[in-house]
């Protein structure tokens, strides 16, 4: 390497220490020092007023400027990956808001108001309420679909995002060690710089003040600017790892919900389809059991233990009618959950 050319030497492996700087090897660290050392003693043998002084000195300006301008293309990059992100997670809301208000007008509600026959003023028999409550779900079956398509769909713009965050961490790690590099450098050069500027002080005071007014004036704006390309870059970076986390948790709680959601509306229609055929029975029954009292004394019993069966029916149906409400009640809790989970993301983001 050309001992004038101010090139941080290869990376060298640098770690990452608790406090989130980079910690340069002691070989890495070594190599920087030696450049730094023959760069700054390259001004002593420069006349002052000489072009190559001042384009040695304008020349430490360039030191770290690939990685900036590659750090700033990855952060313009992962800002533009935003857009599809927050449209995702928008859609999400939207449709647990949906999903919500479905739930709601499929919940049964507390008592066993399916099992009750409903009546015009109180008296007339209007309808059949099992009947209208199988009829909503059948109307809701198209909307909750859309709903649980259009929940996948953000599920996989999700998924995609986490694959493109995590190719991008790849990238910026080592263009953060190459930084950390530059700036160990300009480090060096400060410390190389003031040393001769000192030493200059009482044989050539002229060059000493020219040493400081343009090398390491120049190396320390340079060095600032590098550690608040640093300070930037590294929290981009710790950023798209919450990102990656809040992501990877919404896909989660997306599946639980669904799947929850499916197997609750599985539940209303394996409740409702059985509660009706018990309604077809129980009626047969009644009418059995009303022709039964005409029979013999003997008879008598039997119609008793048929009245004993009517009942254990009904506690039957009113078991459906509880899973049923239990059922909804869970898959609004999941969706509930995933609500503050999301409400929770974004608050981190």
């Amino acid at each position: 390497m050309n001992g004038l050319e101010l090139e941080p030497p290869a990376p060298g492996g640098p770690a990452q220490d608790p406090a989130g700087e980079f910690a340069l090897s002691e070989a890495t660290a070594a190599r920087i020092k030696a450049v730094a050392r023959e760069y700054a003693g390259a001004f002593v043998a420069i006349e002052t007023q000489s072009p190559e002084f001042d384009r040695m000195a304008a020349r430490i300006s360039t030191v770290g400027a690939d990685e900036v301008r590659a750090l700033s293309d990855q952060a313009r990059l992962a800002m533009a990956r935003g857009g599809s992100r927050e449209g995702a997670v928008s859609a999400v809301h939207a449709q647990l808001a949906r999903l919500r208000a479905v739930l709601e007008r499929l919940n049964p509600g507390a008592g066993d108001d399916l099992l009750r026959p409903r009546k015009f003023l109180g008296l007339f028999p209007r309808g059949d309420v099992l009947s209208s409550y199988f009829d909503r779900y059948r109307d809701a079956e198209v909307e909750i679909e859309t709903a649980l398509s259009t929940m996948a769909t953000s599920r996989d713009t999700l998924l995609q995002d986490n694959i493109a965050v995590t190719a991008c961490r790849k990238t910026v790690w080592p263009m953060l060690a190459r930084l950390a590099e530059a700036i160990g450098l300009c480090a060096s050069l400060d410390e190389r710089f003031e040393r001769l500027a000192g030493q200059l002080d009482a044989s050539d005071p002229a060059k000493a003040g020219r040493l400081r007014s343009t090398a390491l004036f120049e190396v320390r704006q340079r060095h600032g600017d590098l550690l608040t390309q640093m300070a930037v870059s590294q929290q981009s970076y710790a950023m798209l790892g919450i990102v990656l986390t809040n992501n990877l948790e919404l896909v989660k709680g997306i599946d639980r919900a669904s799947a929850t959601t499916i197997a609750a509306l599985q539940t209303a229609i394996v409740a409702a389809q059985t509660l009706a055929n018990q309604r077809i029975v129980l009626d047969r029954i009644g009418g059995v059991t009303a022709a039964a009292t005409a029979l013999s004394e003997g008879a008598s019993g039997a119609s008793a233990r048929g009245n004993a069966r009517v009942a254990l029916d009904s506690a039957e149906a009113s078991q459906q009618v509880a899973a049923l409400r239990s059922a909804i009640a869970d898959v609004t809790a999941s969706v509930d959950a995933l609500d503050s989970q999301q409400q929770s993301a974004l608050g981190s983001l």
